[in-house]
């Protein structure tokens, strides 16, 4: 399998770095190293000085909401980049949503990279994964809704051969690719369209892979795309 981020992408978002990790995972309902792992969330994100008057002007997710509403066309209020969503369920003392323990933890390593992070169970998916712009006539199928999306040419997401795996490029994962309890290997993605301001790409990922294996989960291969290199073979 090729995953490949479009030339037409990377040539308006020079700066992105596309971080993937395929990992051997053991999904269960709950792990206690996840719910001690959620329970420290807010005290992080308050000692950055994060709040809920304030968290908009974070430039990892400022950049988020600017690209949303200057190239996708909608309204960042309503449709968010994933990380601010989650960063504004615990700033909101709501704490993050209850999925599974891999769910869940690549949620809390979302709000303690302050990055977005998505996962596909690769068994449901077939043959290679373009981050590209949308093709016309094609939609999207959201996680936990039966809704139907028509997507936009001008608007970014993870796709395989056969469906739209994520839409606005990390706004909501798709109910046809998504980690179930019977995933056993899953495939991550740690996104930016701009130079992040808490930590490297590659610290992010050495975060995912030491937080998964706390949970039983191996790495089993990792790297980073961006314009000098917009394709890898996993």
């Amino acid at each position: 399998m090729k995953i490949t981020v479009a030339k037409s992408v990377l040539n308006r978002y020079p700066e992105s770095i596309i971080a993937y990790l395929l990992a051997e995972v053991k999904v269960e309902e709950k792990h206690q190293y996840v719910e001690t792992l959620k329970a420290e969330l807010w005290e992080r994100l308050t000692r950055l000085g994060i709040t809920q008057t304030n968290l908009t002007e974070h430039p990892n997710i400022n950049g988020w909401r600017q690209i949303y509403h200057d190239e996708f066309g909608v309204k960042p209020s309503k449709f968010r980049s994933s990380v601010e969503a989650l960063v504004r369920r615990v700033i909101g003392g709501q704490g993050l949503w209850q999925v599974s323990s891999v769910v869940d933890l690549y949620n809390c390593v979302s709000v303690l990279t302050l990055l977005s992070i998505g996962a596909y169970d690769l068994r449901k998916i077939r043959g290679d994964i373009h981050l590209r712009y949308g093709h016309n006539g094609e939609v999207f199928l959201p996680l936990s809704s039966q809704e139907v999306i028509p997507v936009s040419e001008k608007q970014i997401v993870y796709a395989d051969e056969e469906k739209v795996l994520c839409y606005l490029w990390n706004h909501r994962d798709s109910r046809l690719s998504a980690i179930d309890a019977d995933t056993r290997h899953a495939l991550f993605f740690i996104d930016t369209a701009f130079h992040p301001q808490t930590c490297s790409m590659q610290e992010a990922l050495q975060t995912l892979s030491r937080h998964l294996s706390q949970i039983g989960g191996v790495e089993l291969g990792s790297g980073l795309l961006n314009v000098n290199y917009p394709s890898v073979e996993v």
